[in-house]
């Protein structure tokens, strides 16, 4: 925009030089032969000067060419010809007069328009100063944008205000027409010589506007780089933006695996307490029924120590009545020693011829009875030591085991003990008749011992049967007569 805002100027500025020529050839013809050869001389110059209209002619020919028209001028103001009056009176040095001091005001206002220009080039240093404060900010392009107008904007008010002044001037120039002819080539020199300075200044005024607009190129590039940036930036954080996702995502998924572990392992330890508790239990049962397999050892070994006690006894009871058989032999012996006797008396009584028999037979007789009294007290009394303390031993055994369950097991091992059967008695109530056979007995006892020990082992092996069960005889036992109380509890 600012480039096309130029051009339209350079294009109104060569109209009006255009416009400003076709007067000159225009001028009124009362004007004499020298005045027109004034004019053609002051022409020259001009025409020499049409040239360079152009807006995009080099500065430094213009400024050569303003040069040259200026020494010129200083040549030609000699009076060379009659000197030359305009209709009010005044002569051509008084219009060169005039017009070096139109000059140096000129002068003096292009010196304000490059003070101008200066002032708006610090302004645009300030700007840009302001515009790189910005982009260190990482202030938003648009702010930029807004920046770059307003230099814009100033410099083109600057440019306008300028080509008004001009305009304002060659207006004024064109009032003074009528005056003389000379006045007006002069002014009209004099105006061209400004006008291409202004152009010189114009086209400094582009070039700087053109150094502005490349600084903004370069800063909207930058801007751009900058964009560019940012974009990246963006998508920078986009991505770590979906990396923080996946990350709190992977956290989530972490914390639920951790909270199912936990839990898991809070299970866990329920488990093993609730196993440690039943090993607990399972400890205690085990020592109690170790407690009860000591119990049930040592009433073993009472039945054992019981068991020898009997042995003692029926040895003792053997040796009673191998003493009693001995003696019922050492009377059967007499008893036969006396029959033997009894016959040799009877034989010699024969030979003798007559004895009292009836008082031999009643000596007899008293002998008999008093051996046979004599045999059946001692086989009396050997019954009674082979029967008797059996009798009240089977008796206390069976009071003992009414109860049923352990009490048939103390039962069965005091049989086992005993050698006899649980439903038979140890010996008969009535056994009278009956031998005694000590080998019999013998095999008998070993063969129940190797049975009680069988059954022992059985019982033993039976015992995890008992596992958890209480067996309670206390109550039922308690108060059931004498010989019968509290044996243990399980």
């Amino acid at each position: 925009m600012g480039e096309l805002d130029d051009k339209a100027k350079a294009e109104k500025l060569a109209a009006m030089k255009k416009k400003a020529r076709a007067g000159i050839v225009a001028l009124p013809p009362a004007l004499s032969e020298p005045e027109k050869g004034d004019v053609a001389v002051e022409d020259a110059p001009a025409e020499s000067a049409e040239p360079p209209t152009s807006p995009t002619q080099d500065p430094a020919s213009l400024a050569q060419q303003s040069k040259m028209r200026s020494s010129s001028f200083r040549k030609g103001s000699g009076p060379l010809s009659p000197g030359l009056s305009s209709p009010d009176g005044t002569t051509a040095p008084e219009i060169y007069r005039k017009n070096v001091a139109r000059i140096e005001e000129l002068e003096k206002e292009n010196e304000r328009l490059g003070k101008e220009v200066q002032d708006s080039e610090r302004r645009r240093k300030k700007a840009e100063e302001e515009l790189e404060e910005l982009r260190e900010a990482d202030s938003p392009p648009g702010k930029l944008a807004q920046v770059a107008a307003r230099l814009r904007s100033s410099t083109t008010a600057n440019s306008e205000r300028q080509n008004a002044q001009l305009q304002q001037q060659v207006s004024r120039s064109k009032h003074g027409k009528d005056a003389s002819s000379e006045d007006l080539a002069e002014q009209l020199a004099s105006k061209s010589a400004t006008i291409e300075s202004m152009e010189l200044e114009l086209s400094k005024l582009r070039a700087a506007l053109d150094r502005h607009s490349s600084g903004m190129s370069s800063e909207k590039e930058q801007i751009g780089a900058l964009e560019g940036k940012l974009a990246r930036a963006e998508r920078a954080a986009a991505s770590a933006q979906q990396e923080l996702g996946d990350l709190r995502r992977n956290l989530d998924r972490t914390a639920e695996k951790a909270v199912r572990d936990s839990s898991e392992k809070t299970s866990v330890a329920t488990k093993l307490r609730t196993v440690e508790h039943e090993l607990a239990d399972q400890l205690a049962v085990r020592a109690d029924l170790e407690t009860k397999v000591d119990a049930l050892e040592q009433k073993v070994a009472t039945l054992t120590t019981l068991h020898r006690e009997q042995d003692s006894r029926s040895q003792a009871l053997r040796r009673e009545k191998e003493r009693v058989d001995g003696e019922v032999r050492d009377l059967r012996s007499k008893t036969e020693h006396l029959e033997a006797e009894k016959a040799k008396l009877k034989s010699r009584q024969s030979l003798d011829g007559g004895i009292d028999d009836d008082a031999v037979d009643e000596l007899v007789d008293e002998g008999r009875s008093n051996l046979e009294k004599r045999i059946r007290e001692l086989e009396a009394e050997n019954h009674d030591l082979r029967r008797g303390i059996w009798k009240d031993r089977r008796r206390e055994l069976e009071e003992t085991s009414r109860g049923g369950g352990i009490g048939d097991f103390i039962a069965s091992g005091i049989n086992a003990l005993t050698g006899a059967d649980d439903d038979d008695d140890f010996l008969p109530d009535d056994d009278d008749g009956i031998e005694f056979d000590e080998t019999a007995f013998r095999k008998a006892q070993a063969e129940e011992n190797t049975r009680r020990l069988e059954r022992i082992k059985e019982v033993k092996r039976g015992l995890k049967n008992w596992v958890g069960w209480r067996l309670d005889l206390i109550e039922n036992r308690r108060g059931a007569g004498e010989g019968v109380g509290e044996i243990f509890e399980i």
